[in-house]
């Protein structure tokens, strides 16, 4: 697997020459925090850090592989044992529980923290996410 990473402010980054892939947003509220590219394959992982370790950073460490992503991405789905799952997932167009896809749907979410996804085409804000908002 190719991992990089590496501190940088460059925002225009969008993603990886002759990859085919998904860039992940991170954001927290309405700052960017991490830029993840993770291609179609999940061979290839690459990770832009913009915030520094603390409360505006999910991946605090330095390094960020596939299987730590995808705990991040599971992190912000509902529990495989819940017994509405089947119902929350036909509402949702989902067949399973696959974190790649319901974050799509969701922006990863959760009433707990700050943290949020944002896609290469949207320009939304935390103030349309924010579950806290809606309440």
């Amino acid at each position: 697997m190719n991992t990089e990473s590496s501190y940088k402010k460059d925002l225009s980054y969008t993603a990886v020459p002759g990859s085919n892939g998904t860039m992940y947003h991170i954001m927290c509220e309405d700052i960017l925090a991490d830029d993840v590219f993770v291609s179609d394959d999940h061979k290839t992982i690459i990770y832009i850090v913009y915030e520094p370790p603390g409360m505006t950073q999910p991946f605090s460490g330095g390094t960020l592989d596939l299987y730590r992503f995808y705990r991040f991405l599971k992190s912000r789905c509902f529990e495989d044992c819940r017994a509405d799952l089947p119902e929350i997932l036909e509402a949702m167009g989902l067949s399973d529980n696959n974190p790649w896809e319901f974050v799509k749907k969701t922006h990863g979410v959760t009433y707990e923290d700050h943290f949020w996804i944002k896609f290469n085409d949207e320009k939304i804000t935390w103030k349309e996410v924010n579950p806290r908002g809606r309440i």
